[in-house]
């Protein structure tokens, strides 16, 4: 039988409770142990075991063999491989309606397909929690109807992405997290992201009952989505609200972003207890999404990085160079336009980092006001997806991407 090495400490990633390994508990497989104190009579029983077969397998009360984990917490099912790998958690915040599931849905194809980082391996650690992500990705990506318009759907409030458990103090809501496992260079992770609503990050909409934004105080890198489309300097440029929301951009309500930032740095202090002098533990990467919007009106350097990919596919990542011309002429972008934002992240983090990119390529339509966006899949033509991630990654962990990190 093959030794297994186990972590020191497993962070779940539905409650970000810290336990052992040994207190994991199992999900029951027998069909008369119904009902779970924490999860309901719906639910398997969850219990930590005390017998174990011939294999090592656990046995639940009724004698079956039982293989499925759960937290030791909030009794939702964790992947085996959280137990023997360790876990890096990435933030994805930003104001509603900046892009962020369509950057997941785009990052997530691209990372799959090979294409994104010599050598990397990256797959889905549980399909049953990225399933929302894995739809968006097919209904883009993979249509069997290429020529007919695909509908791109905000992220809810509440819903499938959302799990409830019972605490000692209540009910509680928890994000579904989406887990991937990745290797490069010897070096394995599980990969947890969340794609929680814009709504949850605004100031005021902290709920103690609802923790959905508390991965912030355990990650280990922040991708800050920003939509320059929402500021208002930048469609006057770009021909007024109208004329950016017929381009799909967020013409249609004005976002104060760098407010979102704040909220978001004042979270991370109150759950790390950082005093209001302390600087961010992580790295922010700001990802500048719709880039095929507003880059017309940005520094040509720009448009010169995109195209300067040298026979790779738009989703692949450049090489720190690239990244550095890329990063200096969103700088003077977002001097010009949205100046508050670049001051409010060098004031958060000295050595922020920003990166451009489409999650579309082209832009989408709407039928109407009230009509959400649509866009034909054969005109999905993603630029850098996934580079915002990378740059985040190579930060969090420089052994697997050293060759983006900050020099």
């Amino acid at each position: 039988m093959a030794v297994r090495t186990l972590v020191p400490s497993i962070h779940c990633p539905h409650c970000w409770a810290e336990f052992q390994p040994g207190q994991t508990r199992y999900i029951s497989e027998h069909e008369s142990l119904r009902g779970d104190p924490v999860l309901g009579d719906g639910e398997r029983l969850r219990f930590l075991p005390s017998r174990f077969d011939a294999k090592g397998l656990a046995l639940d009360p009724m004698g079956s063999t039982c293989t499925r984990l759960a937290c030791v917490r909030c009794h939702l099912e964790l992947p085996p491989s959280l137990a023997e790998v360790e876990q890096t958690i990435v933030s994805i915040v930003g104001a509603p309606a900046c892009g962020k599931s369509v950057m997941l849905a785009a990052a997530s194809f691209s990372l799959r397909s090979g294409l994104v980082v010599d050598g990397l391996e990256f797959l889905d650690a549980d399909t049953s929690l990225n399933d929302l992500t894995v739809e968006l990705e097919s209904s883009l990506f993979r249509s069997t109807t290429p020529n007919t318009p695909s509908m791109i759907a905000k992220t809810d409030l509440s819903g499938r992405l959302y799990r409830t458990f019972r605490s000692e103090d209540g009910f509680w809501v928890a994000p579904k997290p989406q887990l991937f496992e990745m290797a490069r260079g010897g070096v394995r992770r599980v990969l947890c992201l969340y794609d929680n609503a814009g709504e949850h990050f605004l100031p005021g909409r902290e709920d103690p009952q609802e923790p959905v934004t508390r991965h912030l105080g355990v990650s280990r890198a922040l991708v800050f989505v920003v939509d320059p489309t929402q500021d208002q300097r930048v469609t006057q440029r770009l021909g007024g609200r109208d004329a950016v929301a017929a381009r799909g951009g967020g013409g249609s309500a004005e976002q104060r972003q760098d407010l979102v930032l704040i909220e978001v740095a004042n979270r991370v202090r109150r759950l790390r207890a950082l005093s209001s002098k302390d600087r961010l533990p992580f790295r922010i990467v700001l990802a500048l999404a719709k880039a095929d919007i507003w880059s017309s009106i940005a520094p040509p350097e720009l448009m010169s990085c995109f195209a300067s990919m040298h026979g790779k596919p738009s989703v692949a990542a450049p090489d720190c160079a690239t990244l550095r011309i890329a990063h200096d002429a969103c700088s003077t972008f977002l001097m010009e336009h949205m100046p508050e934002l670049i001051a409010t992240a060098r004031a958060l983090d000295a050595q922020f980092r920003i990166v451009p990119f489409s999650g579309l390529g082209n832009a989408p339509s709407r039928q109407s006001a009230a009509a959400g966006l649509t866009i034909r899949p054969q005109d999905v033509r993603p630029i850098w997806p996934a580079v915002p991630f990378i740059v985040a990654l190579s930060e969090a962990e420089p052994e697997m991407f050293g060759e983006f990190a900050t020099k």
